[in-house]
């Protein structure tokens, strides 16, 4: 057989990355050839990549990939400073928490996809791909034939309910059940029927999903446990003429049901807050009624008492009493009078509003808010690398012990093998390697919706695990240490209407700096030539030449000695000194007084004046000032080198030290998350303190959820093996299911317990 003959080996079919593949990409932001070079290097670098093909005309690369992975070469096109033209969809699918990981890396392995994130205890998926390879249609359809229903659009997913199916299945199971209890065998065999083959046909399809994609979960146990008790009743009805397990069967089926319905039920109670924001239902001025999605911008709407504002917008008519604990993070209530904004998701307690539309749609704060939600609870704690090694081997070894206690119990103990059968079904039915799945999801996520009703926004989930190793916080200083709200102290003027002019040249520029010396003076002059420089600013006032600036650029251009924080040049010559003052925030004190008990705290800023060695005296820390954007970034980059770094600062001004910090923590000042850099977003600084509670809450929840899963299990099995037998204790198959059942809706309750 020649070599065009050869077929790919099974290894090379169960891995679809080994396989040739073509990727088209529609590449943002290549202006030259040397963004060709640039960007056929960084990709041809990437491992698993053959070749690449960069067109400036198209602005399209082509890059054939064997072994390689999407991702990485996504990660590279961003990194040499472009972008790639990418589409993402949210859908739900109902996955168990030991097929999550297993279904996410199919799903990558798809052409086109670039990500996969699966969050198994709320079933939410988010997928990025490739519009010019596939569509969301083809995932859809990919994933339908392993054997998963997945729901894209957003309507379904807030009407889709788990509790109503799961209900269904145990309705039928909890009418039937007990009437299985009456001792006439036949009806016994005939009421078990729908109990098992109908009610439980969920654990059996998914058991059977779960050894055709060659791994075991809890369906594999339940399917196994029931099936076994009726299968060993069956043949003893027919043949044997011995015991019968009907009951068992039914009811075990019952009772897992009753405790996943009772799971479901929880975790669709902890996104309820979420769901009622994301579909308001908004009274238009006309007297419509819509779905809040549905606005645009320019609607007008009306909120009465007691009811959500649907969107973002502007007050229009109409006085009340609002709460914005969403954005504020604060329980109190704001009045809002014509004119005010207000924020989507604020709940209006008494008044009456009308609110002209402003943000409508994924642009809103509420949408904004539950999209960066979603992606921060996807996040995968390196722990759950341990549960997913634990979860790998529970199934297998518990039917290996079921097996063993059968032999033990049937040769050696020389028991009926009715009463074999019985202990190797309770084994069966009493292990839940659920618990372990649910262990870090279920924690992350209640640990991040209490940091939202905080007004706290995790953008970036992973931020939870990296913020346990910072060992140095950096804050920027104006506008998070101090109010950001400057004022002239005191000045010094040497020559006669220096500030005048220093005023009317001042009142050109929208710096902090420049506004507070623009109320010196109210007199007007003739600006001309006005210029922001590096440092600050220079124009020509009725004639004179001024320069007002900090003193590094005073001293490099003028003549005389300066004194001041900012000096005033007049023809070259400094004509005055002013002194500034910012005052330092009430909440920045005592927080800063706290984390100097557990890290470094180091204060960077662009200001080189006096004043920014008196904050840092005051608070008593060290001071870097005088610093350049990119100067900062550096600054971080040192201090990694010392262990986790986390800066705090202005999302938009900072940004560079965000993205350059291990966790970059954004102070807002505005409705707009998009464009806030850093991991995390906080409305105030004293929510930072809260912020590490929380995170130290969660990280403590995950592991006490991960030992009790580990202990719940450790005590039930052997018992449901007849370790107790001799004291008369044996645990029957039905209430072993109980056991199975509660592990994870214990797991799920605790990790609301913080």
């Amino acid at each position: 057989m020649g070599d065009h003959d050869k077929k790919p080996t099974d290894d090379v079919l169960a891995n679809p990355l080994r396989l040739r593949r073509e990727e088209e990409l529609r590449i943002l932001g290549m202006h030259c050839a040397t963004c060709e070079v640039t960007l056929t290097k960084a990709i041809s670098a990437i491992q698993g990549v053959k070749d690449t093909r960069v067109n400036l005309a198209s602005g399209n690369a082509k890059v054939v990939l064997e072994g390689g992975k999407l991702k990485d070469v996504v990660s590279a096109i961003r990194k040499a400073g472009y972008d790639v033209a990418l589409q993402k969809f949210t859908g739900k699918v109902i996955v168990s928490e030991e097929e999550s990981t297993r279904l996410r890396q199919f799903i990558e392995e798809l052409d086109g996809v670039v990500s996969a994130k699966i969050n198994p205890s709320s079933g939410i998926v988010i997928v990025e791909f490739n519009p010019m390879t596939t569509s969301s249609e083809r995932i859809q359809e990919e994933i339908r034939k392993k054997g998963y229903k997945l729901d894209i659009a957003e309507e379904k997913l807030s009407k889709s309910s788990e509790v109503r199916k799961l209900l269904l299945y145990l309705l039928v199971g909890a009418l039937v059940s007990p009437f299985t209890l009456i001792g006439i065998p036949i009806l016994q065999l005939l009421l078990s029927i729908p109990v098992v083959f109908f009610s439980g046909m969920r654990f059996h399809l998914g058991a059977y999903r779960a050894i055709r994609n060659k791994t075991m979960n809890m369906d594999v146990l339940v399917s196994l446990s029931s099936l076994t008790a009726w299968v060993y009743s069956l043949l003893s009805f027919l043949i044997l003429h011995s015991g019968y397990f009907f009951d068992s069967a039914s009811l075990l089926v019952t009772f897992i049901l009753a405790g996943k319905t009772l799971e479901a039920y929880i975790k669709e109670m902890s996104n309820r807050d979420i769901i009622t924001l994301q579909s308001i239902k908004a009274r238009k001025s006309t007297g419509e009624i819509v779905d809040s999605r549905k606005l645009k911008v320019g609607d007008v709407v009306i909120v009465k008492s007691g009811e959500l504002v649907p969107s973002d917008g502007i007050v229009d008519d109409g006085e009340g009493y609002i709460v914005e604990s969403i954005y504020t993070g604060e329980p109190s209530a704001v009045k809002k009078v014509k004119g005010d904004p207000v924020i989507g998701g604020s709940t209006l307690v008494s008044g009456f509003l009308s609110i002209y539309v402003t943000r409508a749609g994924d642009r809103t704060y509420m949408a904004q808010v539950i999209e960066a939600l979603r992606e921060a609870e996807t996040v995968r704690m390196p722990i759950q690398d341990l549960t997913d090694k634990i979860s790998f081997v529970f199934v297998p070894s518990i039917i290996l012990i079921s097996l063993i206690s059968f032999v033990v119990w049937f040769y050696i103990m020389h028991q009926t093998l009715t009463f074999s059968v019985l202990i190797a079904v309770a084994i069966l039915a009493s292990a839940c390697p659920c618990g372990f799945g649910l262990a870090t999801p279920m924690a992350v996520i209640i640990g991040i919706r209490r940091l939202l009703k905080k007004g706290i926004i995790v953008k970036n989930g992973e931020s939870l695990e990296k913020l346990k190793n910072v060992r140095t916080f950096v804050f920027d200083k104006t506008g998070t240490i101090t109010k950001g709200e400057i004022e002239v102290r005191k000045f010094q003027e040497y020559v006669p209407g220096t500030l005048e002019l220093a005023a009317s040249l001042e009142r050109m520029s929208s710096h902090p700096i420049a506004r507070a010396i623009a109320t010196l003076s109210s007199s007007a002059h003739r600006v001309e030539n006005f210029e922001e420089i590096e440092g600050g600013v220079y124009g020509k006032v009725d004639g004179f030449e001024v320069l007002v600036g900090k003193p590094e650029l005073i001293k490099r251009n003028c003549e005389g000695e300066t004194s001041g924080d900012v000096s005033v040049c007049v023809n070259w010559k400094i004509s005055a000194d002013l002194w500034l003052s910012d005052p330092i925030r009430e909440d920045a004190r005592e927080l800063i007084g706290d984390l100097k008990k557990r890290y470094k705290i180091v204060i960077a800023t662009g200001d080189s004046s006096l004043y920014a060695d008196r904050v840092a005296q005051e608070i008593g820390v060290e001071l870097r000032k005088g610093l350049s954007p990119e100067e900062k970034v550096e600054l971080v980059k040192k201090l990694k080198s010392e262990g986790g770094v986390a800066f705090v600062g202005d999302g938009i001004n900072d940004a560079q030290s965000l993205k350059e910090a291990d966790v970059g923590i954004a102070l807002s000042t505005g409705t707009d998350i998009a464009k806030y850099a850093g991991d995390v977003v906080i409305p105030n600084l004293g929510s930072l303190k809260f912020l590490l509670r929380q995170l130290s809450k969660t990280v403590r929840k995950i592991k006490e959820n991960i030992i009790w899963a580990l202990t719940y299990n450790a005590i039930l099995v052997p018992i449901a093996a007849g370790m107790l037998y001799s004291l008369g204790i044996i645990l029957p198959p039905q209430y072993a299911a109980i056991g199975m059942a509660m592990n994870s809706v214990s797991v799920t309750l605790w990790s609301f317990v913080q």
